[in-house]
């Protein structure tokens, strides 16, 4: 069950054919605030609907010892607090300057976060979701429960996950992880960086190798058409050659002062490396670079 908040204190702009949507997931803290301020900037030259998703099951474990009689009331009163609290949150970015005329659309599901983003992306044409994250322990490993992991494998659209302490200052540089394995990757990645936002960035592709930098004629066949794809545009090629991508992918990020990691979501291999499963103990971009997974029905 989802139901859209109507609030006269707010004026909603028409909705237009041409506006972008993007739909960001908000649990009312931090992380989820951070987000949204993080994508007002990168997206501050476009008008866009943001449509402002909070889901909770609301039929969960933690009511089964209750009577029906209690559950209803526990249900009824979580309604009131999210409906309260996103009403709050869109007073809170009424305040903001850089809010411009984008629509901000509230929604809350009852439902989990997988399906009720699902049915966003089913409704309102969504072109990308935003996802506030502080779920990777210092240690450097995500858990297995993580939101970002379960939007990025299992919901068909981009994702943008944006780290708790990210701050949006332009980007300038943008690093696109790659195995040259998939011959999708330039159409998918030439599309997003000619739009408003990421069209002035230098595109480093870097090539993440365990043994050797040597490419194979299918790799070297991919890698001729990235260039194609970026002939007119600012781009560079690299390889590290580590046992560790995400010791690589670190090196790198500082190295070139990366704002933004790009990855395509079909290359899982590379997401469990890097963003899912890293094995290094200690990795700095977990905490300040945003990562930008494209999905194929997007495009």
């Amino acid at each position: 069950m989802s139901f859209i908040i109507s609030m006269a204190f707010f004026k909603f702009v028409p909705i237009t054919n041409g506006m972008k949507n993007i739909l960001i997931l908000t649990d009312f803290s931090e992380k989820s605030w951070n987000s949204i301020i993080y994508t007002l900037g990168l997206f501050q030259n476009e008008q866009c609907h943001f449509h402002l998703l909070n889901a909770e099951d609301r039929n969960d474990n933690q009511l089964e010892d209750h009577s029906f009689n209690q559950v209803d009331l526990i249900q009824v009163k979580n309604k009131r607090d999210s409906k309260r609290k996103i009403e709050a949150l869109i007073t809170k970015i009424n305040t903001l300057k850089i809010k411009e005329n984008h629509t901000f659309i509230p929604i809350i599901e009852e439902t989990n976060i997988v399906e009720a983003t699902r049915n966003q992306i089913k409704t309102k044409k969504i072109d990308l979701i935003v996802i506030g994250a502080n779920d990777i322990p210092s240690k450097g490993q995500i858990t297995r429960t993580s939101i970002s992991e379960e939007i990025i494998t299992k919901v068909k659209c981009s994702v943008l996950v944006v780290p708790e302490t990210a701050v949006f200052s332009g980007l300038k540089e943008i690093v696109f992880p790659t195995d040259y394995t998939n011959y999708y990757e330039a159409k998918l990645l030439h599309y997003i960086t000619s739009k408003s936002g990421y069209n002035n960035a230098a595109v480093r592709f870097l090539y993440l190798n365990k043994l050797s930098d040597l490419l194979s004629k299918e790799q070297l066949w991919n890698k001729e058409t990235l260039h194609d794809y970026f002939k007119d545009k600012q781009h560079s090629f690299h390889s590290e050659t580590n046992k560790n991508f995400e010791e690589s992918l670190e090196q790198f990020i500082n190295k070139k002062h990366i704002d933004l990691v790009v990855l395509a979501a079909k290359n899982l291999n590379l997401l469990e490396q890097i963003l899912f499963r890293p094995q290094t103990a200690t990795l700095n971009y977990y905490s300040k670079t945003p990562f930008l997974a494209l999905h194929q029905s997007n495009f």
